[in-house]
């Protein structure tokens, strides 16, 4: 059910990180179990824990996180991230949408404790350098300041509709210094380039909508890192989990019983 996978494009790796899709091999790498031991999670072949790896190693890469260095996340939910971040000395403001009625009480945040993990980060050294501020990502304030780096966690897809995630994505850069770094993830469809599922809650980005993307943050003179849309071969990339989902066989699941997505993240360097 995978998209059929270019010969040309080794399969990625988190040695050397680009715009990646999410694929087996990547779990079995050094840098995912260091990773995974800074989050405080043990390894799960799950999709969100990749995520939260490929962001941390992108800008662990590109020398962003750095003491005194200061980063900037958008629907932030409950994610280990920012303790990491902190960790490390670098300052950190977390954002999420103000509560609404009939919000997703798990994943949404309404202040800076929701971002703090035991055994990840001394309390008094997170609560030193994490903030927490309220921000629409629809709207994005002209007021965030600038910093060495953004990201986002499979957030983009829940804005409203395929161009409302393309345009954070596009607005969200004006957040980053010169030389900074914006690492985001977001969902992949991966049974063809035409139809898709789009909605208020959820959209599954194509790779024609990828490269659009792209496309269009090259446009602003900023540089998006090339794309591997390699899948992977190995057997977990085959399988497609389905409702109700398992918490560690989950790199591929079933959509709307129809689509089939996966997570990919990308890089931008803002010029």
């Amino acid at each position: 059910m995978a998209a059929p996978i270019n010969p040309a494009q080794a399969e990625p790796t988190l040695e050397t990180v680009t715009s990646q899709v999410c694929t087996s091999r990547q779990f079995s790498e050094a840098v995912y179990e260091r990773i995974c031991l800074e989050i405080g999670q043990d390894k799960l072949f799950h999709r969100k824990q990749w995520e939260y790896i490929y962001i941390l190693r992108a800008l662990e890469q590109l020398c962003a996180l750095q003491p005194g260095f200061s980063g900037l996340g958008f629907g932030c939910g409950k994610e280990p991230l920012a303790a990491v971040m902190a960790r490390r000395g670098v300052n950190v403001v977390c954002t999420d949408i103000e509560p609404v009625e009939k919000g997703d009480a798990y994943w949404g945040s309404t202040n800076v404790r929701d971002y703090f993990y035991e055994g990840v980060c001394p309390w008094e050294q997170f609560e030193k350098h994490v903030s927490f501020r309220p921000v629409d990502m629809n709207a994005i304030p002209d007021d965030l300041g600038r910093h060495d780096f953004i990201w986002s966690s499979c957030a983009l897809e829940h804005l409203g509709s395929l161009q409302h995630g393309i345009d954070f994505v596009l607005d969200a850069n004006k957040c980053l210094k010169a030389g900074g770094v914006a690492v985001h993830t977001t969902e992949l469809n991966i049974k063809g380039d035409e139809e898709t599922f789009e909605s208020q809650g959820l959209s599954l980005y194509r790779r024609k909508d990828i490269l659009r993307l792209k496309s269009l943050v090259e446009r602003q003179g900023n540089v998006f890192l090339p794309i591997n849309f390699n899948m992977g071969d190995g057997e977990l990339d085959k399988y497609v989990d389905l409702p109700p989902y398992n918490r560690n066989k989950h790199l591929k699941l079933m959509v709307e019983e129809k689509y089939v997505t996966t997570s990919i993240g990308f890089v931008i360097l803002k010029r």
